[in-house]
C-alpha cells in the first residue's frame, strides 16, 4: 500500500483525537474498569519518572520504564488509546519526516524499540520489497504490534524481542536515546550539573556502539529523538561520529508538537555508516 498518506494510515488504525485520556479510558471501558486504569497509570507513570532519575535497586535504566510500557501495550485497544493521546501528532509528523526522505529506505530494514508497531507497520506498506523488522523489549508491546500487523494485512515484517539478528541495510531509531543513556535528555531542565562536550559524548557512546553493531557498513541509520538542539544532543552526534557515522547533509529537521498535555522538541537526521 505504497502512497498511503499519514493521516489516512492514522484514521485507518484508529489513531484519534483525544483531549482527556481520563475520559477516554471511562468511556472505552466503563466507570468502573476504567477508574482501576487510571489510578494503575498513574501509579505507574510516578513511579517511571521516579525511576528515570533517581534509579531504583538494580533495575537497569532501560527496563525502568518496563511496568508502565507493559500496562499500556496490555491490549490493542489500550494501546492505541495511549498513542492517539500522547503521539497522534508525533506519528503524523515523524511519517512525514520518513516520505520527504524515502530514497534512504533500502533492504532489510530494522526498527528498533518499535513500541506498539504503528511505525513499523508504516514502513513496512510504504516499503512492500524490504523486509522490515520491529525489535521490542516489551513482551506485550510485541503481541500488540503482531496484533496491529495481522489487522493491516502486512506480510513483509517480522517482531522479535531480541536484536540477535544480524545487521541490516537500514536502522530506524525513534526515541530510544532516552531508554538507553543514564541521563535524562527528556528534562528540558536538568536537574543534572551542566557536563562537558566530552562527558556527554561518553554518555552517549554505548548506545552509538550498539546502534552500530546493526547496520552494514554504507548503510543508513534514520534517528529521531527528542532532545533540544543542545550540547545533549551534540553529544549523540559526536559519539555517532566515533564510531563511523557521518551525517547526511541536508536531513537534519527540528520539530516540536504536543506531547500528552505538554510541548516537546524531537531532532530528526540521517546518518551513513562509513564503515
Amino acid at each position: 500500500m505504497p502512497g498511503l498518506e499519514p493521516k489516512q494510515y492514522l484514521s485507518r488504525i484508529g489513531i484519534r483525537r483525544i483531549n482527556q485520556l481520563d475520559t477516554a479510558l471511562l468511556e472505552a471501558f466503563g466507570p468502573q474498569e476504567g477508574e482501576r486504569h487510571i489510578e494503575r497509570l498513574t501509579e505507574l507513570f510516578d513511579q517511571s519518572e521516579d525511576r528515570l532519575l533517581y534509579g531504583t535497586g538494580d533495575t537497569v535504566y532501560l527496563h525502568r520504564q518496563e511496568e508502565l510500557v507493559d500496562y499500556w501495550n496490555q491490549s490493542l485497544q489500550m494501546s492505541l488509546l495511549a498513542a492517539s493521546f500522547y503521539d497522534r501528532v508525533f506519528f503524523r509528523r515523524v511519517m512525514e519526516y520518513l516520505l520527504e526522505h524515502d530514497s534512504f529506505w533500502s533492504g532489510d530494514i530494522f526498527d528498533i524499540g518499535c513500541g506498539n508497531g504503528i511505525l513499523t507497520c508504516f514502513l513496512a506498506l510504504q516499503h512492500p520489497g524490504s523486509v522490515v523488522t520491529g525489535l521490542e523489549i516489551s513482551p506485550n508491546a510485541v503481541s500488540v504490534a503482531r496484533e496491529l500487523a495481522r489487522e493491516l494485512g502486512v506480510d513483509n515484517i517480522h517482531f522479535s524481542k531480541t536484536d540477535t539478528l544480524g545487521q541490516c541495510h537500514t536502522l530506524f531509531s525513534c526515541r530510544t536515546a532516552h531508554e538507553n543513556v543514564p541521563w535524562r535528555p527528556l528534562c528540558e531542565k536538568s536537574r543534572m550539573p551542566a557536563l562537558s562536550m566530552e562527558q556527554q559524548v561518553r554518555l552517549h557512546s554505548q548506545y552509538a556502539k550498539e546502534l552500530s553493531t546493526l547496520i552494514r557498513p554504507q548503510g543508513h541509520l534514520i534517528s529521531i529523538e527528542r532532545y533540544e538542539e543542545d550540547d545533549a544532543y551534540a553529544g549523540l552526534v559526536f559519539a555517532l561520529e566515533r564510531v563511523g557515522f557521518c551525517q547526511v547533509k541536508g536531513t537534519h529537521m527540528q520539530f516540536s508538537c504536543k506531547n500528552g498535555d505538554g510541548m516537546a522538541t524531537f531532532q530528526a537526521m540521517i546518518f551513513r555508516k562509513a564503515f
